[in-house]
């Protein structure tokens, strides 16, 4: 059922408008005198039983509103009757009973201003039925995706069964679904599964984008951006301490800009104390520029940015003071390994709106899957220069090479694997699945 409601300066007028729209099968449910003209609402594909029901309870408030009129087109209703149509109902048979439908109230802004009796205003209203219809209907293509999937999957290990295993693999190593296909379709087909997946991980070495050491042979001014938690201050500390034992403390410099959290630059100038190196506070693009200039003369400095949410307004402020000319600022992103790839890839997103010189992975002494990780930085192009693995200073930093993190993925899903199957034989020896079907 379609719902419509018609504004004219007459009855006679709206009427025409319905028949015009809606053709000579259309309802009118109700009319009304409104302020500069009449007001009438129709629909077309209605249901006998439904349309009686809504009449009958409609022509109590309806009459007391809108007086009778006998001039109006014998195939229309009078104003008062709110059982008329542009056609007879008796003319078609019964159809079954459906929900009553909800006509959309018109809104309050709308209300309140005069309408054009020269202008047709439509709003649409949604049929109970059909709402619930649509909704099975995506039920249906869901379950239908999920179906043919299974059965693109099932033949898939039919055809290709070292291929599915191989996809198995890499999807378990926490890689996208995409990045996945992509390695399994530059793979030549092998009878030796060992091979196929030495192969893949060769392939997936290549890839991973790195930076190399060009902080700790070259320094620099590098700024640590990136959202809250992800160990930007302790990766400073890290990185400043080891320069600072390679080069000397004397050519070491610390700037922070987080001056949102109360407290938040004693934790850096507590390194600062250990390490014997400068620490200045920035609240603005002018005074970054002087410190910066006061640090001229030293070969690494590095700038802490405030922990904030890559949706929050305040990113884009940070990053905007770290925007130079000259371009001297490189801006390092630093990502956790815990996050999830849907949020590693809102992040990349986010930030890059700044050039991006590369980042920083960290806490992968705690993340259970480190696939999420290489694949954001596959996916955005983003040169990893270290990672850390550890809250050691500065022990546990160490520069990245895709070797090693690619065989760090590798161990950290094979210890999930062993995790699950002691769960698994504990939950068996136990009893809890004495009965289960597995």
């Amino acid at each position: 059922m379609k719902i419509k409601r018609f504004f004219a300066s007459d009855i006679r007028q709206a009427i025409k408008l319905v028949r015009e729209e809606l053709g000579p099968e259309a309802v009118i449910f109700s009319n009304r005198q409104v302020k500069g003209g009449v007001e009438i609402v129709s629909a077309v594909d209605y249901d006998e039983n439904l349309l009686q029901e809504f009449a009958g309870e409609a022509l109590g408030s309806a009459a007391s509103t809108a007086p009778q009129s006998r001039a109006s087109s014998a195939r229309a209703a009078a104003p008062g009757d709110q059982a008329s149509s542009l056609k007879e109902a008796t003319s078609h048979p019964p159809r079954p009973q459906a929900p009553r439908p909800q006509v959309a109230a018109k809104p309050a802004a709308a209300a309140s201003q005069e309408p054009d009796p020269n202008k047709q205003v439509l709003v649409w209203s949604q049929e109970p039925t059909l709402v619930e219809m649509r909704r099975e209907i995506e039920t249906l293509r869901g379950l239908l995706e999920n179906q043919l999937s299974g059965l693109a999957w099932s033949e898939l290990q039919r055809r290709f069964p070292l291929k599915a295993q191989l996809l198995q693999r890499l999807s378990k190593l926490g890689l996208s679904a995409e990045l996945s296909q992509r390695i399994a379709d530059t793979l030549r087909s092998s009878r030796d599964m060992d091979t196929l997946w030495r192969d893949a991980l060769s392939v997936l070495s290549s890839k991973v984008p790195i930076q190399g050491d060009d902080i700790m042979n070259s320094g620099g001014v590098i700024a640590f951006v990136g959202p809250t938690g992800v160990g930007k201050t302790t990766t400073i500390a890290k990185l400043a301490a080891r320069f600072a034992l390679r080069h000397g403390p004397r050519h070491v410099g610390l700037i922070t800009l987080d001056n949102y959290r109360v407290g938040a630059h004693e934790q850096l100038r507590a390194y600062g104390r250990i390490l014997d190196v400068p620490v200045r506070t920035a609240s603005s693009a002018d005074e970054l520029n002087r410190f910066l200039g006061d640090m001229e003369d030293r070969r690494l400095v590095l700038i802490d940015t405030a922990g904030v949410s890559h949706r929050d307004q305040r990113m884009a402020d940070q990053l905007g003071m770290l925007r130079r000319p000259d371009g001297k600022i490189h801006n390092y992103l630093v990502l956790a390994s815990t996050t999830r790839l849907s949020a590693l890839e809102d992040i990349a997103n986010a930030y890059q709106q700044a050039p991006i010189h590369g980042c920083i992975l960290t806490k992968l002494d705690e993340t259970t899957s480190l696939g999420s990780s290489l694949s954001a930085v596959i996916q955005f192009g983003l040169p990893v220069a270290f990672y850390s693995d550890g809250q050691r200073v500065p022990e546990d930093l160490h520069p990245a090479r895709a070797e090693t993190l690619v065989e760090r993925a590798v161990t950290i899903m094979k210890s999930n694997d062993a995790f699950l199957e002691d769960e698994l034989l504990t939950y068996k020896s136990e009893g809890v699945l004495t009965d289960a079907r597995i």
